[in-house]
């Protein structure tokens, strides 16, 4: 099986779950909080983005926030404050009518009652024993999170074809990633990635959404070795196995009501759901591409260095150099 074998670090109540859109997030992340005294928090980040509007915020923030380590960034702790502390709801209609009321404050006005609100809902008891927050927004904030949080990380990757395909099908958007200046300075040319032309067809866009995301968890997974890094694919094989051994790693207590939840969702299911029948999931991707799109698609790839994975599944971790005593 392919899982990083560091044992991750970090506070036992709170867990990070990233990964690229469509890679198995959502049903990784509703497994671990169907573990015993989990309480699961979906896309909290996910309150104010608009790939007509460039995917920016007026709170702040938007759809994949570069937010540095060090950096205050007040609206996006408050978001994410609240996050950890199993205070956001996790209806969707509720977080975006939330937040359009927010936005209609003066800024004056809704910046330090964010912040307020934030420390006096963490402060409430009644909090579970784990949290896990899963988010597909956070790449570019990654270290930002778990500086500030000190949360178990857990990242989650998949077959890059199954991922680009599964975009295709159901119209996933990278925003403005491939737009800003700064993403295309640090990330893109420094490792001399061209990016695609005016005639590039959305396919080759969304591989370069999709290998670039990828290509940015990847670095912070070499940078914290502590990080526990998982591949859909190889859950698929035997989910109860598999999943229950990731929830060991961070400190997860699984149980029947665990199981039930696991096996009730090898199911069909549709669109964004966390159900699925998991044999089928692999090799997804062959009966969604053809052959020329494949070749169009690994074209772009072969530009980035994990052609679009986090971590190709054969590249092992790097071990740490052992310290000798003299």
């Amino acid at each position: 099986m392919s899982m990083s074998t560091a044992a991750t670090a970090g506070r036992a109540d709170r867990i990070l779950l990233l990964g690229v859109a469509r890679s198995g997030t959502r049903w990784l992340a509703t497994t671990l909080g169907n573990t015993d005294g989990s309480r699961l928090v979906k896309e909290p980040d996910n309150v104010d983005a608009n790939p007509a509007g460039g995917g920016r915020s007026r709170l702040g923030f938007g759809a994949y926030p570069e937010v540095d380590r060090g950096d205050a960034a007040p609206q996006y702790r408050a978001l994410w404050d609240l996050a950890f502390s199993a205070r956001v709801p996790n209806r969707a209609g509720w977080k975006r009518s939330a937040a359009r009321a927010a936005l209609r404050l003066p800024r004056p006005v809704r910046d330090p009652l964010l912040r307020r609100t934030a420390q006096a809902m963490s402060a409430l008891p009644g909090r579970p024993a784990h949290v896990v927050v899963k988010s597909i927004y956070a790449p570019f904030a990654a270290e930002w999170l778990a500086d500030t949080y000190q949360p178990r990380v857990i990242v989650i990757q998949r077959h890059p074809l199954n991922v680009i395909s599964s975009w295709a099908e159901l119209g996933v958007h990278g925003f403005d990633v491939l737009d800003r200046p700064s993403i295309r300075t640090r990330h893109l040319e420094r490792l001399g990635i061209a990016l695609p032309g005016p005639g590039a067809s959305r396919l080759q866009l969304i591989s370069t959404w999709v290998a670039l995301l990828s290509t940015v968890l990847g670095e912070h997974l070499d940078r914290h070795p502590e990080w526990l890094l998982v591949t859909h694919e190889d859950l698929c094989v035997d989910p109860e196995r598999a999943i229950r051994d990731v929830a060991g790693r961070v400190g997860l207590t699984w149980t029947e009501h665990t199981t039930r939840f696991l096996n009730q969702s090898n199911r069909p299911g549709t669109g964004f759901s966390h159900e699925r029948v998991t044999r089928d999931q692999p090799d997804r991707w062959r009966g969604r591409l053809d052959d020329s799109q494949v070749t169009e698609i690994e074209a772009v790839l072969a530009q980035f260095p994990s052609l679009g994975w986090v971590r190709p599944p054969d590249r092992r971790p790097v071990p740490e150099p052992s310290l000798s005593l003299t």
